[in-house]
């Protein structure tokens, strides 16, 4: 399925084309987009082309517009003009991109039938980092991997952790969390990959879903709930990998790690921590999970100082120890050298 047509129409054209711009730099936002500062500009496209959504400044809406070959249209308002715009959607024109966007995608979510706004042309790997002991360097293994992995494909980092950390680690306050995706997939009310689209943020070269602020909102979350995030992200999406970043806090997390094709499970050699991945592993021949052991790998991670953080995180990351150890592991899995091609 084509991707759909997203345009903006804006007297300011230096606003419209860094708004484009910002949506541009965004991949996980499957539109292909368009800018026009008249109206006739837009007249002469809708007359050959259908839109699906439209971006219009208050100051450019119309009766003119109402008749248009387009599907769904937003107002964007400056604060001033007060006019009635019947059913359509009004955003603040004058907010950050990340905040707009976010806005406008929510929008466009809601109004949207639940089917599917671009399909992947490729299938998709779900990869899981999980380890039933702590300080064992999982996360930092994780976000390395999906840097290196990003290199050359599209990949999407989601953390299941009690506290993720991320608002200080990165420095960021997101405005939407992966709880609000999920509260949205319970609706059944509309597209959920637009709603996760408007939600994502870039990490260096990869994507993440910003995590929960609460363990207490993961606790939560059904088993069935996870397996049709994932079913709508590994159909619907344009990721070719997703990596779950998974804690203990999960409900249910052996049915979680079932639906991953790869596990990643740090260790370490201590003897206490030996001693619970004995435990781990029992209990999963136990309750007769043991395609997840099939599946998992364990791994003795390098001793690496997390970076100071700030967004070139993953990055830092991917440039250093552990990133070679990553670049090593992926070569001995396939053959394949993910930045060069090569072995």
């Amino acid at each position: 399925m084509k991707k759909q047509k997203f345009a903006i129409l804006d007297a300011e054209e230096t606003y419209a084309s860094n708004l484009m711009e910002y949506l541009s730099e965004r991949q996980s936002i499957p539109f292909d987009t368009f800018v026009f500062v008249s109206l006739e500009e837009l007249r002469a496209y809708t007359d050959q082309n259908p839109l699906d959504l439209l971006l219009v400044s208050d100051r450019m809406m119309c009766d003119e517009i109402r008749q248009m070959d387009i599907r769904r249209v937003i107002v964007l308002s400056d604060g001033e003009v007060l006019q009635e715009y019947g059913d359509y959607p009004l955003v603040y024109k004058y907010q950050s991109s990340e905040s707009l966007v976010s806005e406008v995608m929510s929008c466009y979510a809601r109004q949207q039938t639940a089917q599917p706004v671009f399909l992947a042309k490729k299938s998709v790997s779900v990869r899981a980092v999980y380890s039933p002991i702590g300080r064992c360097g999982k996360t930092s293994f994780a976000l390395t991997l999906g840097q290196v992995l990003a290199r050359r494909q599209s990949v999407l980092y989601i953390n299941l952790e009690d506290y993720a950390g991320f608002s200080a680690l990165l420095g960021h306050q997101a405005l939407t969390d992966i709880t609000d995706i999920l509260y949205f997939l319970r609706q059944n009310r509309g597209s959920v990959i637009v709603k996760l689209n408007a939600a994502v943020q870039k990490m260096g070269a990869m994507d993440y879903l910003p995590p929960a602020q609460s363990p207490l909102d993961l606790r939560e979350i059904r088993p069935e709930e996870w397996e049709r995030l994932l079913e709508e992200i590994t159909s619907y999406s344009s990721y070719e990998t997703v990596i779950l970043d998974i804690g203990n806090t999960v409900s249910d997390v052996f049915s979680l790690l079932a639906q991953c094709s790869r596990i990643y499970m740090p260790v370490c050699a201590d003897r206490v921590s030996r001693a619970k991945v004995e435990q781990y592993e029992q209990l999963l021949k136990e309750m007769e999970y043991t395609e997840i052991l099939e599946r998992t790998q364990e791994l003795v991670l390098p001793a690496c100082a997390m970076p100071a953080g700030g967004e070139y995180l993953a990055e830092q990351l991917a440039a250093g120890e552990m990133g070679d150890y990553v670049r090593k592991l992926l070569r001995r899995e396939a053959g394949y050298d993910p930045e060069t091609g090569g072995i």
